[in-house]
């Protein structure tokens, strides 16, 4: 597979397709990716089921001898998934660098494809699966491609929300209170309001700014009283 700086190289540097064309494949790019990554937790998902099938086998072979072979048949289908679409993506890649190909024929397959592909709630679960994994860089990463992509989806106020939350997790405190006041000035009506109003102040407390802190911390009582945030800030407050 072509590494992802090589690529984004590429399609700068390409001076013979269009703009349009540059948009649908890198759109395309990102789909397959995502899929790249969908198709590889299945995998390991179904790798570790046979591996607890295979283990099972020393005392009821008899009887998970049928469901290993049917899981064998769904991983090696899954990979071969998987090589498919990183072959699309070398294929895409050299009409994106040599736009008068013959291979370039992959622009009309990527405006055939494109519409009805991409289901928001799929890219969002898959950045939210890699937050619960601790995989927090690659958290923040899918839920910034999601904003991207689905800037009207009701789900943008929480991706906001988990972008803040794993640079909580990774300590860059600057960066989680910039998303959290994202989600806050331009969501007031959001129900997690309460959530990123007290984040925002326990991200100060840990940056030393105790003050200003427990301003957030009063106005997340004031506002919401009666929210699981408005316990914490209280806790907080009187330690």
């Amino acid at each position: 597979m072509i590494p992802c700086g090589l690529l984004a190289g590429l399609i700068s540097g390409c001076g013979g397709a269009s703009t349009d064309q540059i948009q649908l494949l890198r759109s395309e790019i990102f789909t397959l990716k995502q899929e790249q990554r969908q198709l590889r937790h299945e995998v390991s998902a179904l790798d570790s089921l046979l591996r607890q099938r295979v283990s099972a086998l020393d005392q009821f072979s008899a009887n998970f001898g049928t469901d290993v072979r049917s899981l064998q048949e769904r991983v090696s289908v899954i990979e071969q998934r998987l090589d498919d679409t990183e072959g699309r993506i070398l294929r895409i890649q050299s009409a994106v660098a040599y736009p008068g190909a013959p291979g370039s024929g992959a622009q009309r397959e990527v405006k055939k494809e494109q519409p009805d592909r991409i289901d928001p709630r799929e890219i969002f679960d898959l950045a939210y699966k890699d937050f619960t994994q601790s995989n927090y860089e690659m958290a923040i990463e899918g839920f910034r491609d999601f904003i991207q992509r689905f800037p009207e989806s009701p789900l943008v106020p929480e991706a906001y929300l988990y972008i803040g939350n794993g640079f909580r997790a990774l300590k860059k405190y600057e960066n989680a209170i910039s998303s959290y006041r994202t989600l806050v000035d331009k969501y007031p009506e959001s129900p997690l309001q309460p959530d990123a109003l007290f984040r925002i102040g326990d991200c100060l407390l840990k940056l030393g700014d105790r003050s200003r802190g427990e301003t957030y911390f009063q106005t997340v009582i004031q506002r919401f009283p009666d929210s699981n945030a408005a316990a914490l800030a209280r806790a907080k407050l009187n330690p």
